[in-house]
């Protein structure tokens, strides 16, 4: 049975979001003063000494008594895994099952407190040979102050654990950070055996570098294999490497990554495109604002599969000239959509070429002709790589 206090979960996760949210940022802060910020590239993992030293010092102090694998049980499951040439999934399943005998904090398997219970990203689904559960996503205990310990999720029946997700890093931690919140989860085929799987997206902060304090998507992936789920990295990575560290990523986005990286079809439905997109302002500029507002912006609604409306807005960042394209409209065709404009604002012409990739949409200007009246000799004459989904007062986090 659960335990714990029934309560307005709507109440429970604003005042969770303030207190984390405060002791985060600043744990962010004092790592930023630790490290520094010399311009190398956002690291994927907040395991500096640094952190872990902080993060042992904290532990010390917890009177929390967790169960940890020893390092004699991981060398012997390596030794035999060599020895019995298993294939690597074999492994796999070996450290799944592992991973979810392990009792995570110090409760019993069939105890949860409700209070942890994420309502808004826990379902009801039929699961394949699971029948019919319900998904559970689990946040850390707050009142250990272990800042680095994961998001636990689970299958239950009837108030019963069936079955408990491994964990995607040692000592039930992620290795992307601080943890801050699922986003979404959505139930489908990642790997064409006719079995939904599990694809998340827990949010992060790492506490370094200019966006350390920026939630940021780190998908995990976990495919069905009968009695257990296995988390399936490589995919994982392979979606993640398509998704900027300031983007706002939707469900959508990753369901579409995932038709294109498994190539099992071609893309026909461009409709998950819809919404602003922006040009990334790179890592540097990063620094002075972490959440950048871009001068160059693509807004665009996509119905009937392809049929494109939208509008291009530019502006140059030194002088605040601005230029716009407005009423595009037409169809998508294998990827691209071309589009002639007579004005844009500032007496320019030419063709609008538009192609979407697997995350980012492209705008190339063909054959552009400025006016002679105008003298600045500014239009929408370049090419603009719009990398960043902007976040929207209507942005569903819900499965679709």
């Amino acid at each position: 049975m659960w335990k714990g206090r029934e309560k307005g979960k709507e109440m429970k996760i604003k005042d969770r979001k303030k207190a984390e949210g405060a002791s985060i940022l600043g744990v962010a802060a004092a790592l930023l003063l630790l490290v520094g910020c010399k311009g190398q590239g956002i690291p994927k993992q907040a395991d500096s000494d640094t952190a872990l030293q902080l993060q042992q010092n904290i532990k010390e102090e917890s009177t929390a008594d967790e169960i940890l694998p020893e390092q004699s049980e991981e060398s012997e499951q390596s030794e035999e895994s060599e020895q019995s040439g298993l294939p690597e999934r074999t492994a796999q399943l070996k450290e799944t099952e592992r991973l979810s005998e392990e009792e995570p904090d110090d409760r019993g398997q069939n105890e949860l407190d409700t209070d942890r219970i994420i309502e808004e990203q826990s379902f009801q689904v039929e699961l394949n040979d699971w029948g019919e559960v319900r998904f559970l996503s689990y946040e850390p205990d707050s009142s250990k102050k272990d800042l680095l310990e994961d998001v636990t999720f689970y299958l239950s029946k009837d108030e019963e654990i069936l079955y408990q997700f491994p964990y995607i890093s040692e000592n039930r931690t992620s290795g992307y950070g601080y943890y801050w919140d699922v986003k979404f989860v959505l139930f489908t085929d990642t790997n064409g055996d006719g079995k939904q799987d599990v694809v998340i997206g827990p949010e992060y902060m790492t506490g370094i570098g200019p966006q350390g304090a920026v939630p940021h998507v780190a998908v995990r992936i976990y495919e069905d294999y009968g009695d257990c789920f296995t988390y399936n990295g490589e995919l994982s990575d392979k979606v993640n490497g398509y998704l900027p560290w300031e983007s706002n990523v939707l469900a959508k986005d990753v369901r579409r990554l995932l038709q294109l990286i498994n190539g099992n079809e071609p893309l026909t439905n461009y409709e998950s495109y819809t919404g602003n997109w922006t040009v990334g302002p790179g890592y540097v500029a990063a620094y002075e604002n972490p959440m950048p507002d871009s001068g160059n912006r693509l807004t665009c609604s996509i119905s009937n599969g392809n049929e494109f409306y939208g509008t291009l807005f530019t502006e140059q960042g030194t002088t605040g000239l601005i230029a716009s394209v407005e009423n595009i409209a037409g169809t998508i065709q294998n990827g691209e959509l071309f589009y002639e404009f007579t004005d844009d604002g500032s007496g320019g012409a030419g063709t609008l070429h538009i192609t979407f990739l697997p995350n980012q949409i492209n705008v190339e200007v063909l054959s552009f002709q400025n006016t002679e009246e105008n003298a600045s000799g500014y239009g929408t004459s370049e090419i603009y790589e719009m990398t960043i989904r902007e976040y929207e007062q209507d942005d569903c986090l819900l499965p679709e």
